[in-house]
């Protein structure tokens, strides 16, 4: 049981895997560092790398164990969780998969039909950001909005992988806040549909994290309550029992031609609520809470690209 965050202790650092506990995070590249007197292992700065290392999990527990029996004094072996430069939860190889009307309530609201199967589209990577990160609202778009969705983070590589066996390859989970341009998503009724690339995928607008806490700590992930607040009023109430695809469906459909791979990021839709159903879009200086029972509390603050 474990909740991974990606950081840097300053700036000028290499962002890095750690481990939350209590307050604190367990700087894992200097610990590595303090007890073997060696430079770490390549994987302790990438995610999927991690993920993918059968021998990596049983080192970091290793690690995490020494310092819980005998705390050092040092004090680059750990930070205070307020302290530190959060990344998005991501990885080199990794790809971002999104699903569209996964809630009947958000489905509802929008009055398209409920969908027959995971509607699913990608984001780029670019678009990510981490915690206390600014959302970057682009001079091009007056009307970004919310989506707060449970995020699933992929730990185990297949393809063709069944509802049956899907639970096997997640890694665990984090929130994901699907930020979104709806004047660009929505601009135009002609052609082949939505415009999904920049409605979705506009830069540093899309924040992950703040941990990926790992499948064990969460009994059921269909008992999670998600809240999303905006300067503390309350715009997203939800459940993710209310999914009408399950993660297992949604894994295997992705998985049909397509290989999943450790780091992988799939984010499985979001409840009622959002802006654009009452055109309450985001501005500049607006505080986003998004918060997932069990995962945490993702923070950020909205700036207008100048």
């Amino acid at each position: 049981m474990m909740r991974l965050a990606y950081f840097a202790p300053t700036p000028r650092e290499i962002p890095r895997l750690g481990v939350y506990r209590s307050g604190k995070v367990i700087d894992l590249v200097e610990n590595y560092k303090y007890i073997y007197r060696s430079q770490p292992p390549h994987w302790f700065f990438d995610l999927g790398e991690y993920l993918e290392n059968k021998y990596a999990h049983r080192i970091v527990e290793d690690l995490i164990s020494i310092y819980e029996k005998k705390p050092s004094e040092e004090p680059d072996l750990v930070h205070d969780e307020n302290k530190i430069i959060y990344y998005p939860i991501t990885s080199s190889n990794q790809r971002v998969f999104c699903i569209a009307l996964n809630y009947l309530s958000h489905v509802q609201e929008t009055g398209r039909p409920k969908p027959s199967k995971p509607y699913i589209f990608m984001k780029p990577k670019t678009a990510l950001i981490g915690h206390r990160e600014p959302i970057l609202i682009p001079k091009v778009s007056s009307a970004a909005d919310h989506e707060i969705e449970l995020g699933v983070v992929i730990g185990l590589r297949g393809k063709y992988i069944t509802k049956k066996d899907a639970m096997e390859h997640i890694a665990g989970y984090t929130i994901f806040n699907d930020v979104s341009f709806r004047d660009w998503q929505m601009r135009s009724s002609e052609g082949l549909g939505l415009d999904w690339l920049h409605g979705k995928g506009m830069d540093k607008s899309t924040p992950v994290g703040p941990y990926l806490v790992s499948k064990e700590e969460i009994e059921d992930p269909y008992k999670l309550r998600l809240e999303l607040r905006v300067n503390r009023e309350i715009r997203q109430i939800g459940t993710t029992s209310e999914m009408l695809f399950s993660i297992e469906d949604i894994i295997e459909e992705i998985s049909k031609g397509i290989t999943l791979l450790p780091g992988d990021l799939i984010a499985t839709g979001t409840p009622s609520g959002v802006g654009h159903s009452s055109k309450r879009y985001l501005r500049d200086g607006d505080i986003i809470e998004a918060e997932i029972s069990g995962l945490g509390v993702l923070i950020n603050t909205v700036r207008q690209e100048r």
